[in-house]
């Protein structure tokens, strides 16, 4: 059986490596996709090659990528798709588009009039067009994402309120969150010694919807012991985005450059190293789908403070696996981020409860194991 790969639109192995994340595809989907499927065809926007990113003889043999020959538009390649390679598309027994935005190519073929038949399934993992500013755009998504809803042999959604959303048009949804490799996102063991701060950690895109300022002024406002109850706070910011250079300026000016630390994007393999130097860990976004680093850090035990959007709601338990806040309100934030630094037995107590939850729920390889049996069972129905 062959299986078709549609990244988010515009997306490729490259660009993941760029935030980090290649692994987590390569290691996580595309190793155990090509022990189980005959052949394996990822269909990329940027140049690139399988070989850049394993050495792996066997999943070399299985996967192959189609990738352009130089760096074009996204809106080109996805015509080059639906055009220049919809023979390959159409070859598949199954196609799977990691979001919603990757069955663009297969909207572009249908107006084109070249439908392809391939069944396809598609990740709803969040509402794309929520996040664009012009109105066109915002249009633009949300057509093409009702399409890739209505005509999906399957749809994965990544939590109850997106299943439930999708389940309005899609003729079959499937709940299935997204998940880490536990035994790779695992405890490391630290304990906070007497009079230490309380190290936090914000992993995730430097963006406006991430709303990281909030945690850079939670961070300050503590001040550099924490006020009259001595709760001092340090941040380190993982990741990289738009807004970086915007936030270094927010944490001098308030006084806080010293206290709070912009290291970057870091590969997914050495982040169980990052989390494990943290004690707690922040996630602040206006909104999120199924916020797959705030999972990692579950994993990892620390105690969790995330805001209260819907995304969030789905892994975190106030009071239980965590504790939620307001957004919009940073000195929530602080309150939260001051009771863990002056109480290491409710941080340690929602550390153990979040790697229970993700344990039981979230581990990477029973979902996708459940995606393949999924992937196999629309492949089956082409015959």
């Amino acid at each position: 059986m062959r299986l078709g790969l549609l990244p988010a639109l515009g997306g490729g192995i490259r660009e993941m490596a760029r935030t980090g994340q290649a692994s987590r595809l390569v290691d996580g989907y595309l190793r155990r996709y090509a022990e189980v499927f005959d052949e394996v065809v990822y269909f990329s926007y940027l140049p690139e090659s399988l070989e850049e990113f394993t050495d792996d003889a066997r999943m070399r043999a299985r996967v192959r990528v189609v990738a352009p020959a130089r760096p074009v538009s996204r809106s080109l390649r996805a015509a080059q798709l639906a055009r220049t390679h919809r023979d390959e598309l159409a070859a598949c027994h199954v196609l799977r588009a990691f979001q919603i935005t990757g069955v663009a190519p297969l909207r572009l073929a249908a107006l084109l009039g070249a439908e392809i038949p391939t069944p396809f399934v598609a990740t709803y993992g969040f509402a794309y067009e929520e996040l664009s500013r012009s109105g066109p755009t915002r249009a633009l998504k949300r057509h093409v994402a009702a399409w890739g809803l209505q005509r999906a042999a399957a749809v994965i959604a990544t939590t109850e309120d997106l299943r439930a959303r999708a389940g309005r048009v899609a003729r079959r949804v499937e709940l299935i969150p997204n998940g880490v490799d536990t035994a790779h996102f695992a405890p490391s063991g630290r304990r906070r010694a007497a009079g230490e701060p309380l190290r936090v950690i914000y992993v995730g895109r430097l963006s406006a919807e991430k709303n990281v300022a909030a945690a850079v002024e939670a961070t300050a406002s503590l001040g550099a012991s924490g006020g009259p109850e001595g709760a001092a706070v340090t941040l380190t910011v993982v990741g990289a985005g738009p807004l970086e250079e915007e936030l270094l300026k927010q944490a001098q000016a308030r006084a806080a450059a010293d206290r709070i630390t912009f290291i970057g994007v870091v590969d997914q393999r050495e982040l169980p190293d990052e989390y494990g130097r943290a004690d707690a860990f922040v996630l602040p976004s206006f909104t999120e789908g199924h916020p797959k680093a705030l999972i990692e850090a579950m994993a990892c035990g620390l105690a969790c403070v995330a805001s209260d959007c819907a995304g969030n709601r789905s892994l975190i338990k106030d009071g239980v696996t965590g504790l939620l806040f307001d957004a919009r309100r940073p000195a929530e934030l602080a309150a939260h981020l001051k009771r863990l630094a002056g109480d290491p037995v409710l941080a340690a107590r929602l550390g153990a409860a979040a790697r229970e939850r993700v344990v039981s729920r979230y581990d990477l390889g029973v979902l996708v194991a459940r995606e393949i049996a999924l992937l196999r069972d629309v492949g089956r129905s082409r015959g």
